[in-house]
């Protein structure tokens, strides 16, 4: 494990954070861009592949029998229009680690504010990260975290999985609260170094406690992972406790700012929020007005797990609705009609 304790540490001052928001903010809200009549959806992931736009989602299962997370692909043209290709990965019931939960998230996605939001290659491979789990159930400990390398999107037979995890609350150097479950890995290759090091993922994790934090890890080839530092870089700072999750974290870099967009699940309702830094290590987060929040019956629940892309100078921003009907179903919002 990597201490950066001796780090200097660094504050984002108020007004570039107000600049941020100002950039990133999506104020019109279009409703469901992905539903399903029985099942329910979550998670979306979105990137460009050779000039198509691509979803991943994943499907939540409560059957008894058949409880647990399976993970899909969807299409459009526009960002707005979306087709169902199908179940990419999926569950396989063998025993092995991962045989009952894969819920699979895009990583190595160009991240530049300005840039085309496209798969790069790694390893002369496309890349998801994804959550695996023996066990059936919703989020039932331990998860870790796993890879799938692949050749094409839409080539669902070109989908090759590592055989282990690369962060796994079992492994040696797990923090404390990281000892239950292993979540959502968003995997990024720094151009930068900031760390010293190529690739750098931020993904949650909680501990018995039932907590969730936001950490980093990082590696110089994208298939070997180490853990950096000692604590969580996105935690909970209140002093009764009561934000029970952050998770879900989108690292998007404008100009010399990394921007975590994330969210939050304070035991009522979850929201997505920001946070921004120049050093990967020391986060300042947004005290304004959330991203994105419920406002509509369709929502009423929760608008939470973010996703953004940008496009023509459109920032779209996906994110998982949940409302009292108990409908699951991704949701997007943009910076501008359209």
């Amino acid at each position: 494990m990597i201490d950066f304790a001796k780090k200097d540490k660094k504050i984002v001052p108020e007004q570039i954070m107000e600049g941020v928001y100002n950039k990133i903010k999506t104020p019109y809200k279009h409703g469901a861009v992905l539903k399903f009549d029985k099942d329910m959806c979550d998670s979306p992931g979105v990137f460009n592949h050779k000039g198509k736009w691509y979803m991943s989602f994943i499907k939540i299962a409560y059957d008894v029998k058949n409880s647990g997370y399976d993970s899909h692909l969807a299409t459009s043209s526009d960002l707005v229009n979306w087709q169902y290709l199908g179940k990419n990965l999926k569950r396989t019931g063998d025993g092995s680690w991962d045989c009952n939960q894969i819920a699979a998230y895009p990583i190595f996605v160009e991240n530049d504010f300005n840039g085309n939001f496209s798969l790069q290659k790694v390893n002369g491979n496309y890349y998801f990260a994804y959550l695996g789990g023996a066990l059936m159930g919703y989020e039932t400990d331990p998860l870790s975290a796993g890879l799938c390398k692949f050749k094409d999107a839409e080539n669902f037979d070109s989908y090759e999985k590592l055989p282990n995890p690369i962060l796994s609350p079992s492994d040696l150097d797990a923090r404390e609260g990281e000892k239950a479950s292993v979540f959502k890995c968003n995997a990024f290759i720094d151009k930068e170094k900031t760390l010293g090091y190529k690739y750098v993922t931020v993904y949650n994790a909680r501990g018995v406690e039932r907590r969730e934090s936001i950490y980093l890890a990082v590696s110089n080839d994208g298939e070997k992972w180490e853990r950096y530092g000692k604590e969580p870089i996105i935690f909970d700072q209140t002093i009764d406790k009561s934000q029970r999750i952050l998770g879900d974290g989108q690292i998007i870099k404008i100009d010399d700012l990394y921007v975590m967009v994330y969210f939050v699940y304070d035991g009522e309702k979850a929201f997505n929020t920001f946070a921004c830094s120049y050093d990967l290590i020391n986060w300042t987060k947004w005290q304004g007005k959330n991203l994105i929040e419920s406002e509509f019956s369709w929502e009423d629940k929760f608008a939470h797990k973010p996703w953004i892309v940008v496009k023509d100078n459109i920032v779209y921003h996906y994110y998982c609705a949940v409302n009292s009907k108990g409908e699951r179903f991704i949701a997007l919002a943009t910076s501008e009609k359209i």
